[in-house]
């Protein structure tokens, strides 16, 4: 298990704040499914977790409040 960065558990909280607070356990589930197994390193949180959070916004057409 890789432990993330401050910095990088920053960043994954922010991305999370762009889709439905309902949705964000299950976002969560899916950023860590797609990174496990990968070297965590500049930028692979921001990728993953962006376009986790653009698929579930696409399938269900639901945005985050604010």
């Amino acid at each position: 298990m890789t432990a993330l960065t401050d910095s990088e558990l920053r960043e994954l909280r922010q991305i999370a704040e762009t889709i439905p607070w309902d949705l964000q356990p299950d976002f969560l589930e899916r950023v860590a499914a797609k990174l496990r197994g990968q070297e965590i390193g500049a930028g692979v949180i921001y990728r993953v977790a962006h376009a986790v959070a653009r698929q579930m916004i696409y399938e269900t057409g639901r945005r985050a409040m604010g």
